[in-house]
């Protein structure tokens, strides 16, 4: 078609100057200009759609490169520096094709200034020229399509190197815990804009926390369960348009050095030769005076003054007392062990509802335990694994402070007619408690042989899962009421295990009344108006047999105000269970059974 047009123009000329003068020269020269013209023309329009479809095919293949990338994110850096070399590349052939067609505009000029004199001529020429001219826009077309991908591209690539992502502080592999503890991951996000949220999932007894600091940084509170074992928590960070998942894994530490604990505002005396006026902050200044008793103790691994004559238990003891199906043929008393069912945390966490006395005259036992929950519910949880419905764990200290495990399997004391004399939780059902009272049987046949429950003092009873021994005494008459108050409140304030009781028998405390030689539980008060809380570990009616206590002043019809000066206090270090402090105690909230 194009010759044709040449041809056209040719013979028109012809007819135009055949009388003035010869036109063989100027048809030859329009002969090669129509040679030369139209073979440059198809050239450089085969090298334009070679370009054309050299960009689209490498557009194809970066296209399906993003997908990949986006199916595929730990081989994400690698593909993408491949990616940039190519978009490199496609720019360069985007210049060389707009060269191209700038070149072909130019030659065909060229090849048109010697017949300027030729108006006809010229016409011609000028079709040629706009059909060369609507290749090149039809080209450019396709060219603006490419760079618009290509932008896409960019886009996609600028997104990918924007990763979303969280890093956490300190944290290679799996984290070691302790059970039952607190575990504090900081984290750093990395392009997170303002609508990024961290979002943590955990399960089976586990719990985490996020706390943001910023738009980049937080951290992450991870309460550990009590009864140990490997875990996950599930971190998931959103954006506006993204979301990513990572795990936490935590792995049991079994050889946690648990005896270096510190107090939350507790200073203790660490030895007989310092004085008490450091104890608690100083704020018992004005009572150190009334304080006897002390169970300090220089040797013993800390475990105070009672445990010097223990006896030392041999290879073979330590065996029996990790054997769960090993137990004293008799204690206190009994000697038939009947197998029952446990149902370990009745109300969720350990309290101390789950204390109550019956056959054994554990008392001291029994209250301890109680105001252990009181005051460190997930320290509890934490010395016991459940290996399985008739195996536990417990985690104790032998009398010179070093860590033991006791086994315990799933049969209780019980009379002749099969009625459970160990203590229990509500309505009969054997609990933590029930365990760990078993366990401190077992303790007392290797360490003390003959020694009984009965009569086990709160302060010898505490350091066998406290590993802690130091505790200090105040006597009944030795206070007045405000003073007593400020004894109990200031030591559970800052972590201290209060136990006490009575000298004087029978005096009215509501529904209840005193007893005497009986251990009890101190708590926080219900009432603003009372002094404090005393559980007794009976636990009778409905208010768990916790009774408020109160001076003359401000004592109600039914409660005796002169109950403050029958009052005896052992007041005793926490130990490790101080790793539990949650902050100061509020008044009991007693559950519904």
């Amino acid at each position: 078609m194009k010759r044709n047009i040449f041809y056209v123009v040719a013979l028109s000329l012809l007819c135009l100057v055949t009388s003035c003068y010869d036109d063989s020269e100027l048809s030859e020269r329009i002969d090669k200009l129509e040679v030369a013209t139209v073979a440059g023309i198809n050239q450089q329009l085969a090298s334009l759609q070679s370009s054309l479809d050299l960009l689209t095919e490498t557009y194809n293949s970066l296209d399906g490169t993003i997908g990949l990338l986006e199916a595929n994110d730990a081989t994400r850096q690698q593909q993408i520096d491949s990616l940039m070399n190519k978009k490199e590349a496609l720019a360069k052939d985007i210049d060389g094709l707009q060269q191209s067609i700038n070149n072909l505009r130019s030659w065909v000029g060229d090849m048109l200034e010697g017949y300027a004199s030729s108006a006809d001529l010229n016409t011609q020429l000028t079709v040629v020229q706009d059909s060369i001219n609507a290749v090149s826009d039809r080209t450019n077309e396709q060219l603006a399509v490419i760079l618009e991908q290509i932008q896409e591209l960019q886009s996609k690539i600028t997104q990918l190197f924007a990763t979303l992502d969280i890093l956490f502080e300190d944290v290679e592999g799996a984290i070691a815990y302790s059970p039952g503890g607190l575990v504090t991951v900081n984290y750093t996000l990395v392009n997170a804009d303002e609508k990024t949220q961290v979002v943590c999932m955990a399960d089976g007894g586990w719990t985490a926390k996020v706390t943001q600091k910023s738009a980049e940084t937080g951290t992450i509170t991870v309460t550990t369960p009590a009864t140990g074992g490997d875990g996950r928590v599930l971190v998931l960070v959103g954006s506006t348009s993204n979301t990513i998942m990572r795990f936490l894994s935590f792995v049991e530490d079994e050889q946690a050095d648990e005896n270096r604990y510190t107090f939350v505002g507790l200073y203790w005396p660490q030895s007989v030769t310092q004085t008490d006026a450091s104890l608690c902050g100083g704020e018992l200044t004005k009572v150190i005076g009334k304080i006897s008793g002390r169970t300090y103790a220089i040797d013993c691994g800390g475990m105070g003054s009672g445990f010097k004559n223990d006896i030392r238990a041999t290879p073979e003891e330590l065996e029996w007392l990790a054997d769960y199906t090993a137990k004293p043929a008799k204690m206190d008393g009994f000697d038939n062990w009947v197998t029952r069912q446990f149902t370990l945390y009745p109300f969720g966490t350990p309290m101390p509802a789950d204390c109550n006395q019956h056959g054994i005259g554990d008392c001291n036992t029994v209250s301890t335990l109680a105001t252990m929950s009181y005051m460190y519910p997930r320290f509890i949880q934490s010395i016991i694994k459940q290996v399985s419905d008739k195996e536990f764990k417990v985690k104790m200290f032998d009398p010179d402070g070093k860590r033991i495990i006791v086994g315990v399997d799933n049969q209780v004391l019980c009379s002749s007619n099969g009625s459970v004399q160990q203590m229990t939780g509500k309505n009969g059902r054997l609990t933590w408690s029930t365990i760990l009272e078993k366990a401190i049987m077992k303790w007392l046949y290797v360490f003390r042989p003959g020694k009984q429950l009965g009569g086990f003092g709160a302060e010898g009873m505490t350091p066998l899962f406290t590993g802690d021994g130091r505790s200090f005494a105040v006597s009944p008459g030795k206070c007045t009421a405000e003073e007593l108050k400020l004894f109990v409140t200031v030591s559970i304030k800052h972590g201290l295990i209060v136990n006490g009781g009575f000298n004087k028998q029978g005096l009215k405390m509501g529904n209840h009344e005193t007893i005497t030689a009986h251990g009890h539980s101190f708590f926080l008060p219900n009432d603003p108006n009372a002094l404090f809380a005393i559980r007794n570990p009976w636990g009778q009616g409905s208010d768990d047999h916790v009774m408020q206590c109160y001076d003359n002043d401000h004592a109600p019809s039914g409660y005796d105000g002169s109950i403050p000066s029958t009052i005896d206090l052992r007041i005793i270090s926490p130990g490790i269970a101080s790793l539990y402090y949650d902050g100061p105690r509020e008044p009991y909230q007693i559950p519904k059974w």
